[in-house]
């Protein structure tokens, strides 16, 4: 191979490096790993489970809740009068004792671990949010996208830390992921 046959296939692997098409890629399995690890077990990226579901009453009505969970708990006339009813903002509302553990309880959802999935409205809109040009800095960003998920994402990470932290293991995952790529790279372009 002549030198400028060999400078013609380098510069075109930089190009190819510089183009950022791994960093969409990786950063679409880092999140599919904090899904996988939060839904499926809920720990956080230090390996230590968030803290369980709350157990503290809560106010609440059946306008906030399935037709199947209201009836579990007010369906009959001697369900509703069991409850300890409140009226606020013209509002009527009961206390639900066992809190927002039980609520999830009502509606089927699993209580053993906290994963943020009542209904996965926030998991299903978080993804790659970065643009084509952090992609070429070799920058990729994981993100909600609708307003109402981002506040959703930030009122969890402010009780319960950042949720879409990578654990060390993962980040040696996507290490590997991203020189495997490379790799590909420069084979590709015959080096």
């Amino acid at each position: 191979m002549t030198i400028e046959t060999y400078d013609k296939m380098m510069t075109k692997t930089i190009r190819d490096l510089e183009r950022g098409d791994a960093m969409p890629k990786i950063a679409a399995e880092a999140v599919r790993m904090i899904k996988q690890r939060v839904q499926q077990t809920g720990t956080n990226a230090k390996g230590s489970k968030y803290a369980p579901y709350s157990t503290n009453r809560m106010l609440t009505n059946c306008s906030t809740m399935t037709l199947s969970a209201c009836s579990k708990i007010a369906g009959s006339k001697e369900k509703r009068k069991e409850l300890d009813w409140v009226t606020i903002n013209g509002h009527r509302l009961f206390n639900l004792p066992g809190g927002y553990k039980q609520f999830r309880s009502l509606h089927g959802r699993q209580t053993n671990f906290v994963d943020f999935s009542f209904t996965n409205a926030m998991w299903n809109d978080i993804n790659v949010i970065s643009k084509e040009s952090d992609h070429k800095r070799g920058v990729a960003i994981i993100g909600a996208k609708q307003e109402i998920e981002k506040k959703k994402l930030s009122g969890n990470t402010k009780r319960r830390g950042d949720i879409l932290d990578l654990s060390p293991k993962e980040i040696n995952e996507l290490y590997e992921l991203y020189n495997l790529n490379s790799i590909q790279i420069f084979r590709h372009n015959g080096l």
